[in-house]
């Protein structure tokens, strides 16, 4: 399989691709396993993994204006275009990415350096965060204001902490938990998503919950991982069953469908 350099980037190709898709409705860019990232493609049940896009990366985060990557510590924000916005150079295993609907909203969380990354109109500026009261692993970052971050951390008793952190202090402004999650969290359109034993859980803060089943046999505590491919559309992928799927979220509803593999891996 070719691989387009990162320098080119996924998202680039996605412009092009479509034009020769004959419009055909993209979900967005979908990171695998292997690092691939393929765009996702179709309406519904009738969704196809495009093996025309095949950049690599350790972690990704997708919106439908901009994207982040992360390779060896190297940080890539980027517009839908493919240009690159700002990069920033670290040597954190396991950085937080979260692409929302706007760059000023855009998150990286470098949990080793405590440090929040945050886009001010021309680079990431760094914000350091007192991160001593979270007692917990941060699996969700978010910035609803250019006052303040919110945090979700899943702490050793498996409960969920919500933590506000003013901005530009870093400074924690409130501690909350979220009784009915446990494990990590994810949140998406006013969902928190998490998982429990058969899948996915999806709440509002008004009492409303769906549950997803995904497998046939009890997952593991973390076995599933989730990825934004665009506003609406999430990529789920779970370790222990070899499988992902495309969830979509809007503010009323969750779907979600079986994705195939990608196209070039289906011919083989």
């Amino acid at each position: 399989m070719k691989t387009v350099p990162l320098c080119s980037f996924v998202l680039l190709s996605v412009s092009g691709l479509l034009q020769a898709q004959f419009n055909v409705p993209q979900l967005g860019p979908a990171r695998y396993s292997n690092g691939s990232i393929h765009l996702i493609r179709g309406i519904g049940a009738n969704l196809i993994v495009d093996s025309g896009i095949t950049a690599n990366a350790e972690h990704a985060s997708f919106s439908d204006t901009s994207g982040l990557l992360s390779v060896s510590g190297l940080i890539r924000l980027l517009r839908i275009d493919g240009s690159t916005l700002a990069e920033y150079h670290s040597d954190e295993p396991s950085p937080l990415l979260h692409s929302d609907s706007t760059l000023q909203t855009t998150a990286v969380w470098l949990p080793s350096k405590h440090l929040l990354l945050r886009w001010d109109g021309s680079q990431l500026v760094e914000t350091s965060v007192d991160d001593s009261a979270f007692g917990g692993k941060v699996t969700f970052v978010s910035l609803p204001s250019s006052s303040s971050a919110q945090f979700y951390v899943t702490r050793v008793d498996s409960s969920v902490g919500h933590i506000s952190v003013a901005l530009p202090s870093g400074r924690v402004t409130s501690v909350d938990t979220l009784p009915a999650a446990h494990g990590w969290v994810f949140v998406q359109q006013g969902w928190v998503l998490s998982q429990d034993e058969w899948g996915l859980v999806a709440e509002r803060p008004n009492g409303l919950r769906q549950t997803i089943q995904l497998s046939q046999q009890p997952l593991a505590a973390g076995d599933l991982s989730i990825e934004p491919m665009s506003n609406h559309w999430l990529h789920v992928s779970s370790r222990s069953v070899a499988s992902s799927w495309a969830l979509y979220v809007d503010t009323n509803k969750v779907n979600i469908f079986l994705l195939p593999p990608p196209a070039l891996e289906a011919h083989r």
